[in-house]
């Protein structure tokens, strides 16, 4: 067995084995009546949740093995070693040749991908009363974000491909480069990414208007720029968030969310956000990301330099191969160490709570909270090690828990 083999069987079995592992979780786990009282959950609420949870982790599994099943095409089965002699052989010059590989590679796997996420939409958030969508607008959002990502991943790769010529610096000057564009899409994203998928209104429900005005003087929080999604042309999924610096911040509630809510819960979502806000979270996870960035490309930079770690991953010894294994390990790497992130996040949510709760009625906080639960049908008992690893938010028990302890040492 070849040392792909392994990393890909060891990389498939871990994730799928959380996979399973919720399965088994959200079929048998019991939920403590104190949670379906403080709820108001009764068999059929819990039952369809169960359902659709499952739903969407089998499909998770399926989805897990055939992505990794294309990366082992793509290495052991020799694919990438045929794409860089074809277009090798080509009239084509250097950069160009390797920049159509990382394409045609990125290509294949995504338009393969997509039919996981018809299936998603069309058949599970269809069943469940979720999805919105029309079959010509989930093509056009997923061609206009195919086009997007090639774009970029051009940028990207040309960008890689120059500064791999500063052997040793290379890592360095595309830490920073990286860094560049994160930055940049802070700013770009919200005012002309975003539009062309949705529609964004300014908000002018007076009710809720006169509610953040109150909540924008009591938190000396400068609140213009607010905004009302269209989500409901997709999803009936409800959510609100939070983007951008100084005056290109913006916050940004689904049609879905308001259609939910009360405007004091309304008020108590903002005051959350305005908590990550207050709490530096969005520059916090730009330094954290950014640390990542320039350590796990330090540390892999003898990796993708070695002709030798390219042999062992069936790759020709060229610059579109190194991103190639450039990718692919700190995929691989980073996937173990996401529950470091997950955990910070977590803890990220309950300091927003706590700003929040200092700010409004907590009981409405809670009864938001309570709302969004249950419209999106989450499993109130996750297991423990795939929450570790995939829960970016503590469940909705354990923040009304804790909002309702008044334990403020978070």
């Amino acid at each position: 067995m070849s040392e792909i083999s392994i990393i890909l069987a060891f990389y498939l079995f871990v994730k799928v084995s959380l996979d399973l592992s919720q399965i088994y979780t959200v079929r048998y786990a019991s939920v403590d009546i104190d949670s379906i009282k403080l709820l108001e959950i009764n068999q059929d609420d819990d039952k369809i949740s169960r359902q659709y949870n499952i739903a969407k982790l089998n499909i998770s599994i399926i989805k897990n093995i055939t992505y990794v099943a294309w990366i082992y095409i793509i290495l052991e089965g020799g694919l990438a070693m045929e794409l860089n002699e074809y277009f090798n052989s080509g009239n084509f010059n250097t950069s160009l040749s390797n920049l159509f590989v990382i394409l045609s590679l990125y290509l294949m796997i995504s338009l393969n991908m997509l039919m996981f996420s018809f299936y998603s939409s069309f058949v599970i958030e269809e069943k469940y009363g979720f999805n919105t969508s029309t079959k010509l607008l989930f093509f056009k959002d997923n061609i206009i974000s195919l086009v997007l990502s090639m774009l970029v991943i051009s940028i990207v790769s040309l960008l890689f491909f120059y500064l791999f010529s500063f052997r040793d610096l290379w890592w360095l000057l595309m830490s920073f480069a990286v860094l560049f564009l994160i930055i940049m899409s802070i700013f770009i994203y919200p005012t002309y990414i975003s539009p062309l998928f949705n529609k964004f209104q300014n908000l002018d429900d007076k009710a809720i208007k006169n509610k953040i005005e109150d909540l924008s003087i009591k938190t000396n929080f400068p609140i213009n720029n607010l905004y009302v999604m269209d989500k409901s042309k997709r999803s009936k999924h409800p959510n609100a968030y939070f983007t951008g610096f100084k005056n290109n911040r913006r916050i940004v509630f689904f049609d879905t969310l308001l259609e939910l809510l009360t405007p004091d819960e309304v008020k108590a979502v903002l005051a959350h956000e305005i908590g990550h806000y207050k709490h530096n979270h969005i520059i916090k996870s730009l330094i954290l990301s950014t640390s990542v960035i320039f350590i796990g490309l330090f540390l892999l930079s003898s990796l993708v330099n070695s002709i030798a770690y390219l042999d062992i991953l069936n790759l020709p010894f060229n610059v579109s191969s190194q991103l190639i294994a450039l990718i692919f390990t700190y995929q691989i790497a980073i996937f173990f160490i996401d529950p470091v992130f997950s955990s910070l996040s977590r803890k990220n949510e309950y300091e927003a709570d706590l700003y929040a709760a200092h700010q409004v009625d907590k009981k409405y906080l809670i009864s938001s909270l309570t709302k969004l639960y249950k419209s999106n049908l989450s499993f109130l008992v996750p297991n423990k090690l795939y929450a570790l690893f995939y829960y970016s938010h503590p469940t909705v028990i354990e923040r009304i828990n804790r909002l309702r302890s008044n334990d403020e040492r978070f």
